[in-house]
């Protein structure tokens, strides 16, 4: 039961994060939608996979993915946010 739950919180924020990439017009507003709520949504499928059958020798390999999946999804948020402000994108001003 917690692993459906977990797993299904962390798709339905991948969704709302899709849903955010499409309907933001700006790419810092896109970028908050993707950045927090991929790594958000990835991290609890990960683990709910890691729940799923309790812990096993392949789980290892799980928690390896979720602490690169933690350590990169911000890390490329960054760097395309600073090029994006260094090639002078100022974002949307009303």
């Amino acid at each position: 039961m917690i692993t459906l739950v977990l797993s299904g919180i962390g798709a339905a924020l991948v969704v709302i994060g899709t849903v955010g990439i499409l309907r933001l017009g700006d790419v810092y507003s896109r970028l908050q939608a993707s950045g927090v709520s991929d790594s958000a949504g990835t991290a609890l499928v990960l683990i709910g996979l890691i729940v799923w059958g309790g812990w096993q020798s392949h789980d290892a390999t799980l928690v390896l993915l979720l602490v690169l999946v933690l350590l990169t999804n911000p890390i490329a948020t960054h760097s395309i946010a600073k090029s994006a402000f260094t090639r002078g994108h100022r974002g949307e001003r009303e």
